[in-house]
């Protein structure tokens, strides 16, 4: 055997070990993304709201905490002062 061919064997044998892990790695993810989910539709469950309006919730929720934090950002650089 070459040198080429024993180069590529071992970068075939790492691409394979690789894939291994990602496959592992992504049915981990999966069984999280589940429990996510689960929890998330229980709480969709004690609020009269529609997944649709709760989602909308949430994002609001989210810019507002965003724009919280660039704000304290912002004033630890002394660029925003109130």
């Amino acid at each position: 055997m070459s040198e080429k061919e024993k180069t590529l064997e071992e970068r075939e044998r790492a691409l394979e070990a690789r894939e291994r892990e990602l496959k592992e790695r992504e049915k981990k993810m999966d069984a999280f993304s589940r429990q996510i989910h689960r929890k998330k539709m229980e709480w969709y469950e004690h609020v009269n709201l529609s997944v649709g309006q709760m989602n909308v919730i949430v994002r609001v929720v989210y810019v507002l905490l965003a724009i919280v934090f660039l704000l304290i950002v912002l004033e630890a650089a002394g660029i925003f002062k109130l």
